[in-house]
Order: C-alpha cells, then structure tokens, then sequence
C-alpha cells in the first residue's frame, strides 16, 4: 500500500482522474496533521480525530489508514508549502464539498478544546488557498464550535 501510495503522489497531475483520486486522500492527511501540529503540540485527541476524518470525508478505509498516515507524516516533513495539497483539493471538489473539509478541520482545531492563534492563522490560510470566503470560513467554524 505504501508503495502505491507514493507512486500516486509522484504521479504528474496530467494522468487520469483515478489517479487524482487517491492523491485526495493524502493531501487531506497532510493539511489535517499540518493543523494538528500548528499549535506545536499534537494532542492524543486530535491523534484520535484524524483517522475517523480521512474515513468519514475522504472515503479512506480503515485498512489502508495506517499507511496512509505514515505517508503523509513523510510528505508533510518533506514539503515547504500547502499548495501542492490544496491544488488537488481545488482541482477535484466543488465549492460545498470544500466547506464541508474546512469544517472537518475545524473540528481538529477544536479537538484539544481550545484554538491556538497559529490554528487560526493556517486556518485563514487554508480557507484562501481553497477558495473560500472569511465568511465562509467562520460560518464552517460555527458550525463546528459556538463559542
């Protein structure tokens, strides 16, 4: 699995959607682990978060979660921006479906029960290099978490 999982990253973006398909996944895991790291602490809850995630939004199976993870721990200590991960998001959901994975970011931002001005800051990040409004950022966070 690991192996196929790096195959598909290194895959140019030109190939067929298939392929695009299962890059999702691990860019999603990268920009969730960058999230859950931005506070310089990764809290066992948001450890616990992040698999039910991948699975929920990202149709990850539990079987290949594992790998998935280790991959993109790798490629998250590799990489030196999020927008070769966002690009792959951009590309492949519509403007809801992005609502929807900010939202499910929010909810690891919260995890640890509190929001740390580095999460806030990548979150406003994260919500421009995927193309959506501050309004739309702060309704997903609401959604997630009324102070």
């Amino acid at each position: 699995m690991l192996k196929r999982l790096l195959q598909v990253f290194a895959t140019p973006t030109e190939r067929v959607d298939s392929v695009s398909q299962e890059r999702i996944p691990l860019a999603a895991a990268v920009l969730l682990l960058e999230v859950a790291h931005a506070d310089g602490e990764f809290h066992q809850t948001e450890r616990d978060l992040i698999g039910p995630l991948l699975m929920q939004y990202f149709s990850v199976s539990e079987a290949s979660l594992a790998d998935l993870l280790a991959l993109a721990e790798e490629t998250r200590g590799n990489s030196h921006d999020l927008h070769q991960f966002t690009r792959e998001i951009n590309k492949s959901f519509t403007q809801p479906e992005k609502e929807q994975i900010i939202e499910a970011i929010w909810q690891l931002v919260y995890a640890d029960g509190r929001l740390d001005c580095y999460e806030e800051a990548l979150m406003r990040q994260l919500g421009s290099l995927i193309g959506l409004s501050h309004r739309q950022l702060i309704e997903a966070k609401l959604r997630v978490h009324r102070p």
